[in-house]
């Protein structure tokens, strides 16, 4: 989406106020569709001591946005059968610690494991390497029972990386690499930082004065936090999560990964978690992505499944600013400003068998049209003027269709033929019959 300049203008207002309120060294957006980078934005300083300004080619790191390619790693692992997303940790490492948890569970922070690999990692700033971490996380707490209670968890992506490594039989960082990163274009990505590159930055509480944070290494817990990234690269990411590039991320496994599994603020139900990512309810819509936090850097990624459009956003300070939140409503502002993506537009004719099905259909009280739109069967439900529940068919086979969207996926349409093969007199979906006028329940329904 190409902004005017007014908009342009708005949006740089709306950073220049969460900088200012945030006392962030620098923040730097990306807005983009499809992979490509529509706009980018950058206020202040990348590195102080270089005088380097920000831009949406400079490396940040991107913290926890890091779980959501360890993730994609597992899902994909499991779309080429060599994980069971409903199976063990055990699978491809027999001895691993927690080894009876299921990687649905691990991959949605519902194991109930504690937050941490145990140790003092963030005292230290020493962490297990990958060797280590199994024995480490032998000593790990579950502070809940599996599925009962959501609970964030670094030491579950951490775990869910090394089983990455054991199923593919290479690290967890050359598979991201091979399998992730290189085909979507993301070259200025990685867990080695190559320049221009942001430092970390906090900013003293009672003061403006800066305050550089260390640059450390996670070895053994790099999947759960430690890559590096751009504004545009993240942007690609965001693009592959909508679905834009289904030869590396198939549509199943995307909408898998989108499905919610966990919901984090029980009380207002404003943040849930798919596997692998976080979903954001602004309003009446859902995005997805996830945020990130290391020392010094704070970051997030957003996404529109329905439009496609993706925001990012980078920062070199850790001022407790909620980026996640920030990064959601920003992009619901700029979707607002969206104009209708295209005109309608005659399209090709239905099936001669399936003339009969269209029209209008009854079933328990509840009006329904279906329609041929745009090359396929869909149904919607009247429910006064509104339109709700729109479900798309794919076909099975001759009279029989399952349900691709909406409430009843998965479940089989039939249709049922007149003595003349041609006309139809009734419909059956998720067995319930289907009229063309409002019938009662039971056996003279017909």
């Amino acid at each position: 989406m190409r902004l005017s300049e007014e908009h342009r203008h708005q949006l740089r207002r709306r950073l220049e106020a969460v900088q200012l309120r945030g006392r962030l060294p620098s923040l730097v957006l990306g807005q983009g569709r499809a992979g490509a980078l529509e706009e980018g934005m950058a206020l202040g300083q990348a590195d102080y001591g270089l005088g380097l300004p920000a831009g949406t080619g400079v490396q940040y790191r991107i913290g926890s946005i890091t779980k959501t390619l360890t993730a994609a790693a597992v899902m994909q692992l499991a779309e080429a059968g060599r994980l069971d997303l409903r199976g063990p940790l055990s699978q491809s490492w027999p001895d691993a610690p927690h080894a009876d948890l299921p990687l649905l569970d691990l991959l949605s922070h519902g194991s109930g494991l504690q937050r941490e690999v145990p140790g003092g990692g963030w005292d230290t700033l020493v962490f297990p390497g990958p060797g280590e971490l199994g024995a480490s996380a032998r000593e790990a707490v579950q502070l809940y029972p599996r599925d009962s209670w959501w609970h964030y968890s670094n030491l579950a992506f951490a775990l869910l990386g090394e089983l990455v490594a054991r199923a593919s039989g290479e690290p967890w960082e050359a598979y991201v690499r091979q399998h992730l990163l290189d085909p979507l274009g993301m070259d200025r990505s990685g867990t080695e930082n190559r320049p221009p590159v942001a430092r970390g930055y906090s900013v003293e509480p009672y003061s403006d004065e800066l305050v550089e944070e260390p640059d450390l290494s996670l070895a053994g817990v790099a999947p759960a936090g430690a890559l590096w990234s751009t504004a545009h690269d993240l942007c690609r990411w965001g693009s592959a999560l909508c679905g834009a590039h289904p030869e590396v991320l198939s549509d199943s496994l995307v909408e898998q990964m989108r499905a919610p599994h966990t919901i984090a603020d029980i009380d207002h139900w404003s943040l849930g978690f798919g596997l692998g990512l976080m979903l954001f309810r602004v309003g009446e819509r859902i995005l997805v992505g996830h945020t990130g936090g290391m020392p010094g850097f704070v970051a997030a990624v957003v996404a529109d499944p329905e439009s496609g459009e993706v925001l990012s956003l980078l920062c070199n300070g850790d001022s407790g600013m909620k980026v996640g939140p920030v990064a959601a409503e920003l992009l619901a502002w700029l979707l607002q400003l969206q104009p209708v993506s295209a005109l309608w537009a005659p399209g090709p004719p239905p099936p001669e068998a399936l003339r009969a099905v269209l029209g209008h259909w009854w079933s328990e009280w509840h009006e329904w049209v279906f329609s041929w739109r745009r090359g396929g069967l869909e149904a919607v439900r009247l429910d006064g003027a509104d339109e709700t529940g729109r479900t798309r068919f794919r076909a099975l086979g001759e009279d029989r269709f399952v349900a691709e969207s909406g409430d009843e996926r998965g479940e089989e349409l039939i249709v049922v033929r007149g003595s003349d093969g041609a006309s139809v007199e009734k419909l059956y979906w998720a067995t319930y019959p289907f009229t063309r006028r409002p019938l009662p329940f039971g056996p003279g329904a017909g």
